[in-house]
């Protein structure tokens, strides 16, 4: 019998400011807690490996890494922008991981307010109940706080065939679903952030 397939669904910029606000010393850059999502993952695996009764569930493997996340203007945030390919140049190079962009919406007073992501918690929820679905996964890690994910997880739980479960940072909202149903939970410290850290470079090459 083949060990179970586990696809980690990641709200890659709800897991990365959370982890932020949660561990980093008081006036660093988010960057500081830039995430790798293959690091992220199999953190999460290890972890509930070791929380683990069922000794098969233990022996878990990941099978896929879908991170989903808002996209900077090429024409507005060029520099943020030309950031954000390379990350997802190298985080893609284990076929394990697949990134999904979306445009950020910019407001009309950008740049004194910030842009937003919008769709990106859609295409999560989406994610999730047809990753549920797979005959190719056995369990379905949604790693988010966000609690407008939680119809989703309540319809994967209900028409999914894949058992469902949360992973996230100690000290954050936990996602539940209604009607007293406990989903199993992955909670990852901050030693384990600091384990899942992208400590790669993505600035330009400078002027030689």
């Amino acid at each position: 019998m083949r060990a179970p397939q586990v696809c980690v669904v990641i709200d890659y910029q709800n897991i990365h400011l959370t982890a932020h606000d949660l561990f980093a010393p008081n006036g660093s850059p988010a960057e500081n807690c830039l995430i790798d999502p293959l690091l992220f993952a199999r953190q999460v695996l290890l972890v509930r490996a070791g929380n683990q009764r069922d000794e098969r569930q233990k022996q878990a493997e990941l099978a896929a890494v879908r991170v989903f996340r808002g996209q900077p203007s090429n024409h507005r945030q060029s520099f943020i922008y030309g950031i954000s390919q390379r990350q997802r140049s190298e985080w893609t190079r284990s076929s394990l991981v697949e990134v999904t962009y979306r445009s950020l919406k910019y407001p009309p007073s950008w740049p004194s307010k910030p842009a937003q992501e919008k769709g990106i918690d859609v295409l999560v929820a989406l994610n999730v109940v047809k990753a549920a679905s797979d005959d190719a996964y056995d369990v379905v890690i949604l790693a988010s706080h966000d609690t407008d994910l939680e119809p989703a997880l309540e319809m994967s739980v209900a028409d999914g065939k894949a058992k469902i479960e949360t992973a996230g940072w100690q000290g954050s909202r936990v996602l539940r679903v209604t009607g007293g149903r406990r989903l199993w939970h992955t909670s990852l410290s901050g030693a384990d952030m600091v384990k899942t850290r992208d400590r790669r470079n993505y600035l330009p090459p400078g002027p030689r």
